[in-house]
Order: structure tokens, then C-alpha cells, then sequence
């Protein structure tokens, strides 16, 4: 074979790109500046939020469904107008703003935090009490700053996982109204969907930690465009054709000029969607897709972390919380499993090539993401990972009915009542 030619086009190509190097350059530092740019002024506006974390205590009988959770998730999408212009995240870096839902295990001491802005905490606290007038709400101290700010050390180590869908964001979870379908209305007899996970965080020992985020955003309806696309699957149609980034609508428009593309693409003929012709389950998973659609909705990072000494750490707590999540699950519908490009549980480079799985450099890989795991937790980083509707996420995130009876699940010890008409005022 005469590889000359090959060799004499790349001579070629490097002289055409030093010769004209006064071309491209100037674009190509331009890209890099407005790169490092966007880096400097959005970390400058993350560095100037202020939090605060508040903890919630559960009222001693919640008496209601989940459904109250679902109308606290309500209200605080109403920090969400609009998106963000790009005028506004290039020359003052903002992102939209977020929250962090979480259920903290430590030590066997079960707690319910929000994180939050403080310029969001009054819509916070006034969505609780609206839900849950007995609730108490406090101040509190981060209480991922007890443990040390590196791990896995020498004491501790670590298994982190961020969770995202099976299936597309459109199929929806098992929800809580299948819950009290299954098990009643009645308070006393429904089950809860926190109930296991209250049993697991419970059950942790001295020297055990258990954290389940939701770090949530609200969004708006562009999310939708899945949900379009597997209605037009369920119904026997074509999905809408993806739409087109700036960057593909310039390569389409090259690649029809030179031939690639030959106007309209033949279209399949569709036959007549009728949903008598759908099955039961079909029907069922068309409905819950709907359903969800049809509901406000937030961009969330779902996370787990487990933490504890090295000489007590116990994986199989771990295997308990991924199955609360199997309940969640339905046929034709959706549910959770780790991300495999985050898990701290990775199989290491050409782990096909090695019987046991385990690839070159696993356990370095393994370190490296621990570390990553962990400061992402601390710092609550927002990553879209999954789209959940606000029936979805008070599911996941609610203040448990007075049935989870789990040890160290601590309540408001009383009621609250409002002063009697007519006290006289000093």
C-alpha cells in the first residue's frame, strides 16, 4: 500500500494551518476568553450566595396524606418566572436558584433539613407552616461539619451513588396515591413510603451516617418535549423530530448544499390512533405519563451518601435504601438505579478484559471518586440528573404520618394551641 498520499495530505494540512494561523487564532482566543469568562463571574456569584440549613420536626400526628407535601412543593415553585436570558448569566453569572431536601441519618438520629437561600427562607417556612401548622423550625448548624472535611481518611470511609431513571424523564415513579390505594385512607393503615428508610437510618450505630438528598430546582415545561415524544410511542406515531442547536443547523445546511440531504424525509404512513386499540397497560402507562405532564415539575440530583469508621462499615445498610427505592417501582413505569459514571463503586479501565470484573486502576478510581462524592455532598451541588414532578418528589420528601414509629424519630412533643379570645395585653 503508498502511503504517500496520506503522508503528503498531512504535510499539507500543517502548512495550510501555520501559514494561515492569523485566521483562526484570533477565534480560537476568543472562545477561550469567553470560557474563562463565564468560569470567573458564575463562581463569583456562587461564592456570594448565603444559606442557612433549617431542620424541621415532624408535628406528633400528621394526619394526612403525603398530598400536603405536594402542595408545599407547589409553593415553592413559585420562585420559578422564567428562565434565565443569557444577558443575565454572562454578565452577572446567575443560575437559578435551588434547594436541598434532605433526610440525615447520624448515628441512629433521624432529622429533616432544607437548604436554602436566605432570601428564599421566608417562602420556605411559610409553605411548611401552611402544610403542617404543628411543625417546628429551626436554625441549624450544618450537620455535615461534624464529620471531617476529607473523606475517605484514615478513620472513615464512604459509599456514594447519585441516582438517576431507567427509563426516559416522561414515566413517573410509583407515587403515594398508589400507597393509600394498596393500604387505605385510613391514617392508621397506609403505608408510608419513608418508612423503611426511617427503619434503615434508625438502625445506624455510633460511628454510622446516612444522607438522602434531593437537590432541587424548579423548571418549566421544556422538559415536556419526552413527554410528547412517548405519547407518540404509545399511540403508534412517528415522535417529533429533535429540535436543532445552533451548531446542527449550521452542518445541516452544509451537508444539504453538498448532496447529503435530498429535501423532506419520506414520511412512514401513520395508521389512526384510536385508544381502544391500546391495551390495559398501555392505557394505564399512558394515563401516569399524562399525569405527570400535566404537573409542575423540578430538575434534581438525588443523592446518597453512607459514611462511617472503617472498622464498622457495613455495606448492606447501603442494599436496605436501594431497596426502599424498589418499591417505588410499577411495571410499565419507572424507577431509580445509581448512576454508574459517578458511583463510587466503579469497575476500573477494560474490566471486560478480567474475569472478576475488577479493571486497571480500580481502586485509585474508586479513591477519586469518594473524594469527588463527598464534596459534591457537602456543597450540595445541583446536577440535572432526573426531571420529578411535585407528586414524585413528596413521595420522596415528606414529613412521615404518625404510623412510621421508628426509635430516635424524633416529633414536636406537643400540639400548639392558639391563646384564648379576650387575654388582656400589658
Amino acid at each position: 500500500m503508498d502511503f504517500y498520499p496520506l503522508f503528503d495530505g498531512i504535510r499539507n494540512a500543517f502548512f495550510i494551518a501555520i501559514s494561515y494561523w492569523w485566521l483562526y487564532w484570533p477565534v480560537l482566543l476568543a472562545v477561550g476568553v469567553v470560557h474563562i469568562w463565564k468560569n470567573y463571574i458564575r463562581t463569583a456569584y456562587l461564592t456570594s450566595l448565603k444559606w442557612v440549613v433549617l431542620e424541621v420536626k415532624p408535628p406528633p400526628d400528621v394526619e394526612k396524606s403525603p398530598k400536603i407535601a405536594e402542595n408545599f412543593f407547589s409553593g415553592l415553585h413559585g420562585v420559578y418566572a422564567k428562565p434565565l436570558t443569557e444577558k443575565k448569566q454572562f454578565f452577572e453569572g446567575k443560575v437559578p436558584d435551588w434547594y436541598s431536601f434532605e433526610i440525615a441519618g447520624n448515628q441512629g438520629d433521624v432529622r429533616f433539613y432544607i437548604r436554602t437561600l436566605e432570601d428564599n427562607r421566608n417562602i420556605v417556612e411559610t409553605q411548611i407552616f401552611a402544610q403542617y401548622p404543628d411543625a417546628e423550625i429551626s436554625v441549624a448548624e450544618d450537620y455535615m461539619q461534624q464529620l471531617p472535611a476529607k473523606i475517605p481518611n484514615d478513620e472513615y470511609d464512604m459509599f456514594g451513588a447519585e441516582l438517576v431513571f431507567t427509563k426516559s424523564d416522561a414515566f413517573p415513579i410509583k407515587t403515594y396515591p398508589f400507597f393509600e390505594e394498596e393500604s387505605g385512607k385510613d391514617e392508621f393503615k397506609r403505608t408510608d413510603p419513608l418508612a423503611p428508610l426511617a427503619e434503615v437510618l434508625s438502625s445506624l450505630g455510633s460511628g454510622e451516617y446516612m444522607w438522602m438528598q434531593y437537590v432541587a430546582r424548579p423548571t418549566g415545561g421544556d422538559w415536556t418535549k419526552d413527554f410528547e415524544a412517548e405519547v407518540a410511542k404509545l399511540a403508534g406515531k412517528t415522535p417529533p423530530p429533535a429540535k436543532l442547536n445552533f451548531l446542527e443547523k449550521i452542518l445541516d445546511g452544509v451537508f444539504s448544499l453538498v448532496g447529503f440531504a435530498s429535501g423532506e424525509p419520506v414520511k412512514k404512513e401513520e395508521k389512526e390512533f384510536s385508544i381502544q386499540k391500546l391495551t390495559t397497560g398501555q392505557k394505564f402507562t399512558l394515563d401516569q405519563v399524562e399525569n405527570k405532564a400535566f404537573k409542575l415539575a423540578f430538575k434534581v440530583t438525588p443523592r446518597l451518601i453512607y459514611i462511617a469508621k472503617k472498622d464498622i462499615f457495613n455495606r448492606s445498610r447501603v442494599s436496605n435504601v436501594i431497596g426502599m427505592f424498589k418499591q417505588l417501582y410499577s411495571n410499565n413505569l419507572n424507577t431509580f438505579k445509581p448512576n454508574k459514571a459517578t458511583s463510587t463503586s466503579p469497575d476500573g479501565y477494560f474490566a471486560w478484559l478480567f474475569p472478576s470484573n475488577n479493571g486497571f486502576m480500580k481502586s485509585q478510581e474508586e479513591y477519586k471518586r469518594k473524594i469527588d462524592m463527598y464534596k459534591r455532598a457537602r456543597a450540595r451541588e445541583f446536577k440535572e440528573l432526573v426531571i420529578l414532578s411535585t407528586e414524585e418528589i413528596a413521595t420522596l420528601f415528606h414529613l412521615p404520618g404518625i404510623n412510621v414509629k421508628a426509635p430516635l424519630f424524633p416529633r414536636v412533643e406537643a400540639k400548639k394551641s392558639q391563646p384564648p379570645a379576650g387575654l388582656p395585653i400589658l
